[in-house]
């Protein structure tokens, strides 16, 4: 810093998180109820959880973070269940792996939610500021004596305060150096109606990290008494989805659950798109930043999928009492006017008004490869990043960072030892070790092809995955902790007496008489339903049948469970057998200060990715893109030479 900082001796906290959205939030949370004094600095404390674009949480990978995120203890998944106003499952048509729910959630129930809930957080102070810059101990001098090496101090705020932490979580969202655009017209902000952050951004680059521009954007939002719902598809509510969060039995709705609604663009929309192709923001020049590549514009839609006379639309209902209506799939940067043109060639919107027009807001990234696979900073120790800081593009993407995040600062900060999440075990942990080990090329979304070993990291069983982890770093309520345990005591009942019971010879008429081939021995109930055609509910009736007496829990997640660790039983004993082979080499460690560079036969393209990279463990050298096979057996035989 060019001058010494003003010391603001009230606020000492052990934790700070800068920013409170999704990222923020959880962040902030875990931090203070692991008991550690934790401070939220945000530049609007009404803005606490606000949904800037859709209003969905889950969807295809996404429903699996956010079911993860509730099993470690976070909020989003507690939250969309009292704010929900439409759910359905996803996936259905896929496997056990891929399929999880998708909610919509009220945009003014669900902030006030998140801000009651945070106010009454014990440890956690919330203050409104805007923050300048992160300060280190060496900037503050001696104040802080009980910490000897440098690292994060605290923040600086734009008024010239200085919050002191022990360690700083970043959350800030696509605030740094945010430019919004419609058309030809930009707009300094994060979002609609945000101011952007200025200083901080060059503060990172002074820091050494290296920063990018990324883009991404929102669509229009229109007046439901102006649509025309008859000439479009509805696609009702699915209450049996169930809850998001594992600690309830159904959702809260304050309200009946709403529908949404199906349509499409057609060749009219298409060539309205491409004689105003020029005016869009992103095809005239004036955006530089990369886009998302899995949720593009209306504009990059039509251009590169020529070849497709329509994209589907869906109209998404923003608040149970509100005329705003989310136009999903329709996320453009054109001009006002263009949009409008655009909207009414859509069935069913020939007349609609359009409340405010979609734009596009590019914003400054840190590149995660900077990060360790905990998100604190190569850089500077006690300062963590997390969310669309690091690339990422999405609520679930950020809340999951956030979380993890949060938890690191509060064990930094408390003199304990991180917690790491293996790619093998979450979303979450595979995400993170994509964003650390590979970086970003464009707006990071989690999808379920990311994870080798999906099947494992269902949505169904995040509870049983994460909660034991929750548990032990202290964000497993005794409520939770209670519900966790009753489950997996029903399901581990139920598995053994189905594999205790079995069905003999002299019952194969009645196997036949469903269907089923007959057996020459006796095979247990278990092993029955891996037969297809065969459920839990048909295998407990033939059992019956056969006069085998076997109980098993009516309760219908522990069930689910009970008949998937059946039917998928070699599959999932292949995918664990799988982990094990792959831990083996994540469990070499590569000693801290260790030179990779140096070491003598890497190739040139594997010396220059781990001098980039800085990788920590074999497995994540082994999976930086580019490392040459040959190379990562060379580093083993050295760490095992030493």
């Amino acid at each position: 810093m060019t001058k010494r900082a003003k010391i603001y001796l009230l606020a000492e906290f052990d934790v700070l998180v800068v920013g409170a959205g999704h990222a923020g939030i959880e962040a902030a949370l875990a931090a203070a109820r692991m008991g550690l004094r934790t401070a939220c600095v945000t530049m609007r404390l009404d803005r606490i959880g606000h949904l800037p674009c859709n209003c969905s949480i889950g969807g295809p990978a996404k429903g699996h973070m956010a079911r993860e995120v509730d099993a470690l203890g976070g909020q989003m998944g507690v939250t969309t269940d009292y704010a929900m106003t439409h759910i359905r499952r996803v996936g259905t048509s896929r496997g056990p792996a891929v399929q999880t729910s998708r909610a919509h959630v009220c945009k003014s129930l669900y902030p006030q939610i998140m801000q009651r809930v945070l106010s009454e957080q014990p440890n956690l102070t919330l203050i409104q500021a805007a923050v300048d810059r992160v300060v280190t101990i060496s900037d503050l001098g001696s104040r802080i004596a009980d910490l000897k090496s440098e690292g994060a101090g605290g923040v600086l705020l734009e008024n010239g305060e200085t919050i002191r932490a022990r360690a700083v979580v970043l959350t800030t969202g696509t605030f740094l150096n945010g430019l919004c655009h419609e058309g030809k017209k930009q707009t300094v902000a994060a979002r609609h109606g945000d101011q952007a952050s200025i200083g901080l951004s060059s503060w990172l680059q002074e820091l050494g990290v290296r920063m990018r521009r990324f883009k991404t954007g929102t669509t229009p939002r229109v007046k439901r008494s102006t649509v025309d719902f008859s000439k479009m598809e509805e696609m009702g509510s699915e209450p049996e989805a169930g809850p998001m969060s594992f600690l309830h039995d159904r959702a809260f709705p304050v309200h009946d659950l709403l529908p949404c609604w199906k349509t499409y663009t057609n060749t009219f929309t298409h060539e309205l798109i491409s004689e105003n192709l020029m005016e869009s923001a992103m095809y005239s020049g004036q955006i530089h930043g990369v886009g998302p590549r899995y949720c593009p514009s209306i504009e990059d839609k039509v251009v590169k999928f020529a070849d497709k006379n329509s994209h589907p639309v869906f109209l998404e209902q923003e608040e149970w009492d509100s005329e705003s209506m989310y136009v999903q799939g329709v996320s453009t940067s054109l001009p006002a006017d263009v949009q409008i043109g655009l909207l009414r060639t859509i069935p069913g919107l020939e007349n609609v008004e359009m409340i405010r027009p979609g734009y596009a807001v590019e914003y400054d990234m840190a590149d995660p490869l900077q990060l360790t696979n905990h998100l604190m900073s190569k850089l500077l120790p006690g300062l963590f990043l997390a969310g669309q800081i690091n690339g990422t593009s999405g609520y679930e993407e950020a809340a999951g960072q956030g979380l993890v995040a949060g938890i690191n600062a509060a064990r930094f900060a408390s003199n304990q030892e991180f917690i790491d999440f293996p790619r093998d075990n979450s979303f979450i942990g595979v995400m993170i070790d994509d964003l650390v080990t590979k970086g970003v090329d464009d707006p990071y979304r989690m999808l379920t092809a990311r994870a080798e070993h999906r099947l494992l990291l269902r949505h169904d069983n995040a509870d049983a995955r994460l909660t034991p982890l929750s548990q032990h770093i202290g964000l497993c309520s005794p409520e939770r902790w209670d519900r966790f345990c009753v489950k997996q005591d029903r399901i581990a009942e139920g598995l053994d007496a189905l594999k205790n019971a079995y069905i003999m010879p002299v019952h194969s008429d009645k196997l036949e008489a469903m269907g089923s081939t007959a057996i020459a021995s006796k095979v247990s109930l278990f092993d029955m339903l891996k037969r297809p055609g065969m459920d839990l509910s048909t295998v407990l009736a033939l059992a019956l049948d056969c006069g085998v007496e076997v109980t098993v829990t009516d309760d219908c997640p522990a069930r689910e469970q009970i008949e998937l660790s059946s039917i998928y039983d070699g599959y999932l004993k292949h995918q664990e057998r799988m982990v094990v082979q792959a831990r083996k080499l994540d469990d070499l460690k590569i000693p801290t200060g260790f030179d990779l560079t140096a070491l003598k036969g890497l190739s040139y393209e594997s010396r220059e990715k781990f001098g980039r990279v800085r990788p920590t463990t074999v497995g994540q050298a082994s999976r930086i893109p580019g490392v040459r096979p040959s190379d990562v057996a060379l580093l083993i035989g050295h760490l095992k030479g030493r």
